[in-house]
């Protein structure tokens, strides 16, 4: 895969190209872009790739994927793990490959860094799926330095790979391993929840067209009726009998979801890049 050198790091990333023939754009230089952000720790942009990514790509769309700082390909410095540093990474990133304007498809924290670079940088989005996201918020940081917390102090053990390997399987034993290696070589632990946070009248200041998926059994979904009215033109859609694992336990139907809800609002209109 190529890679980048943006904010100072070198970022890993694809970018899958529409095929000759793609039902909404057959110039693919002119493909309305779609940028996938994944989550944190055990994610990289291998969840985008095997899950909605190609079928996206089919569908008539440019996509980016790539992976975070400290994830994947992507260097790994031992500091600079605020929501910024990685809203600073994805806006450098995005100039290198010069993509301009691009609609953003954030998975679980990935979706947080789409809210805070949404904010920011306002131009730059044409819309939003999030899926089981939050924007960073105070309750959001105080969740996050308990999880990290808890993820640097038991992830790699012995008895934590092996709990994993027994209900998961050995990939993700092998990524949470990778994850605790993340946590003991950076400040991510301590960098992530002193993170810019946004406010409410900032959250509401994000107008463009945003669509957030939740599992129904997700201690997220309860969030929607608050955003809901926050944010003027967010709608929400709960997944019935879903965890925080939406997008790996049902891509077909998170799929479905993006291109109706994006034909529905013409995000697929060509000179768009």
């Amino acid at each position: 895969m190529p890679a980048t050198i943006a904010n100072g790091i070198r970022q890993n990333h694809e970018i899958l190209l529409p095929r000759d023939g793609s039902p909404n754009v057959p110039d693919a230089p002119d493909a309305p872009t779609i940028v996938c952000v994944h989550g944190i720790l055990i994610d990289s942009l291998a969840s985008y790739y095997f899950t909605v990514a190609q079928a996206l790509r089919d569908a008539g769309f440019r996509v980016v994927l790539y992976d975070l700082r400290g994830h994947g390909k992507t260097d790994q410095p031992a500091s600079g793990y605020r929501i910024e540093d990685f809203v600073d990474d994805l806006a450098a990133l995005l100039d290198a490959l010069a993509v301009r304007t691009a609609y953003f498809l954030g998975n679980s924290f990935g979706g947080t860094i789409v809210y805070s670079f949404a904010a920011r940088h306002p131009d730059r989005v044409a819309g939003i799926t999030a899926i089981e996201s939050e924007p960073a918020t105070p309750t959001w940081s105080t969740k996050m330095a308990t999880n990290l917390h808890k993820a640097a102090t038991q992830l790699g053990t012995f008895e934590a790979t092996a709990w994993i390997t027994a209900r998961y399987g050995r990939d993700l034993a092998r990524r949470s391993k990778r994850a605790a290696r993340l946590l003991a070589a950076t400040t991510l632990e301590q960098d992530l929840p002193t993170s810019n946070l946004l406010t409410p009248a900032a959250i509401a200041a994000i107008t463009c067209p945003t669509l957030a998926l939740y599992g129904s059994k997700s201690d997220l979904a309860p969030q929607a009726p608050h955003l809901q009215t926050l944010m003027p033109r967010y709608q929400a859609t709960i997944l019935p009998g879903l965890e925080h694992s939406v997008l790996v336990e049902a891509p077909t139907h998170v799929l479905n979801l993006i291109l109706t809800w994006l034909a529905g609002h013409h995000l697929a209109e060509r000179g768009l890049s």
